[in-house]
């Protein structure tokens, strides 16, 4: 488990059944549009509950995520017992992860459905066929996918069955249509196409779907591979990624890390983006030659939740880094250099020029996390009427939410401040969404994922003076 991440408990699905689990899922954004959440709900559905409940469900929630490594933690804990069907859906998971030899040594029953047969004819074709396994004689007819609206991980084996045809289906626009678990294996499939596994990659990462170091990694391994004609968004951030390193200076090494993240912020990638430049960025917070860098480096710092390398930039911008300390802070008031920024935050806030929305935005979330919200910044807030924007959750989500969290149930708890909080997250959620579902995460003792919660709803709104 991530060090930065709360625990969660053996028994997080108690008294919830097939049905109320069923209802939790169809009201939850999946995949979530919060980085957060999209890890939480994740682990969540993955759990050990101490049986095999809700299998089929909780595997189900998972694909339509694409969180290919938890459906494969799900279902591989008990093969053999997870019920109809489900052993397909293992192996679909196992070959979306590159595990093929493993995908074809699954025992897919002696009935097996349409997947099961198609997995099963790739397996063949491919001489990766275990001996003694079940396996259809016939594989099912060819799926249309590419006139689908999605294309989904069956499609796509069906596609290499289908040989050169289908090999040239396998275009960079194919992207656009994959399903969540597709896009998980496009990302990191060293045999696709370059194009086709940046703009996968690139999609997947702005679905929560992979991190920084998978984005980082399709980069680096595509960038070498990509013609020399490919000048599509994905192929030129390829590039620029590829080429730190090499650059001459740390001045220009600044420079396009700054100019990478200002396009990742318009492809709605720049949280997985910092997380692939947080190592570079942080190398340069001690060259003199980077100091125009410092609200940069801030924000992959915060981005890649290092606060250390954060704050270390904050103290080499100076003066005008001030408003980035109270952001800090408030996104952990118990951190060792919170208590001063909070103190100092009315100031911080009115030379910063922090608009009204923000301040109530900011004020709503450290009352949230359970920090005594200093006085002055309360009637500063209070100056204004409170904004009414954001996504209002549905009608009777916030009593339900609380009554979750006040009875201890953290899997309801997790689901629900999902759908309070909307489907665009933390970063668009209407106030008291945002406030009543960073209260329940901690009531359940989720306070990591609560506190990266309120950074994720202030940095979204937070004044900004470069390029990016």
């Amino acid at each position: 488990m991530d060090a930065s991440a709360s625990a969660l408990p053996y028994d997080l699905w108690r008294g919830v059944d097939a049905a109320a689990l069923e209802r939790l899922l169809d009201a939850t954004p999946l995949p979530s549009p919060s980085p957060t959440l999209a890890a939480l709900i994740a682990r969540a559905l993955a759990a050990d509950d101490g049986g095999n409940g809700n299998l089929a469900l909780r595997a189900a929630a998972l694909q339509r995520a694409g969180r290919v490594k938890e459906t494969i933690s799900l279902l591989g804990k008990s093969p053999g017992a997870s019920g109809p069907g489900l052993e397909a859906r293992y192996a679909m998971a196992l070959f979306a992860a590159g595990r093929e030899a493993e995908a074809c040594a699954v025992d897919l029953g002696d009935r097996p459905g349409a997947e099961a047969r198609l997995m099963s004819a790739y397996c063949s074709a491919t001489g990766a066929d275990a001996p003694g396994r079940h396996a259809s004689a016939a594989a099912p007819p060819p799926r249309s996918s590419t006139r689908k609206p999605v294309v989904d991980v069956a499609d796509y084996v069906s596609l290499k069955l289908a040989g050169p045809d289908g090999e040239a289906a396998l275009k960079p626009d194919l992207a656009a249509k994959a399903s969540p678990e597709l896009l998980f294996r496009l990302a990191r499939d060293a045999g696709a196409a370059p194009e086709l596994r940046l703009a996968a990659a690139e999609r997947a990462a702005s679905l929560n779907v992979i991190a920084g170091d998978e984005l980082a990694r399709a980069y680096r391994e595509a960038a070498a591979k990509l013609p020399e004609g490919a000048k599509s968004g994905p192929a030129l951030r390829a590039r620029l990624f590829a080429s730190f390193d090499n650059a001459p200076s740390a001045n220009i090494r600044a420079e396009s890390i700054g100019a990478l993240l200002a396009s990742a912020r318009d492809q709605g990638i720049e949280v997985p983006v910092a997380q692939a430049l947080a190592q570079a960025a942080a190398g340069l917070v001690e060259d003199p030659q980077a100091d125009f860098f410092a609200e940069t480096g801030v924000r992959i710092a915060a981005l890649a939740g290092d606060e250390e390398s954060a704050w270390a930039w904050i103290d080499t911008g100076g003066e005008r880094m001030r408003s980035w300390q109270l952001l800090l802070a408030a996104s952990d008031p118990q951190g060792p250099r919170a208590e001063a920024a909070l103190a100092a935050g009315i100031d911080i806030a009115l030379k910063g020029g922090l608009p009204p929305p923000l301040l109530h935005r900011l004020v709503t979330v450290l009352d949230a996390l359970d920090y005594e919200v200093p006085m002055p910044l309360w009637d500063e807030a209070s100056k204004t009427p409170q904004p009414d924007d954001g996504d209002l959750p549905p009608t009777g989500a916030l009593t339900g939410l609380k009554q979750a969290a006040d009875a201890g149930d953290v899997g309801r708890t997790v689901l629900l401040a999902a759908t309070v909080l909307g489907a665009n997250g933390a970063k668009g959620a209407h106030l008291i969404a945002l406030g009543d579902a960073l209260r329940a995460l901690k009531r359940v003792g989720l306070d990591a994922e609560a506190r990266r919660l309120g950074f994720e709803a202030l940095y979204a709104r937070w004044p900004t003076r470069g390029k990016a």
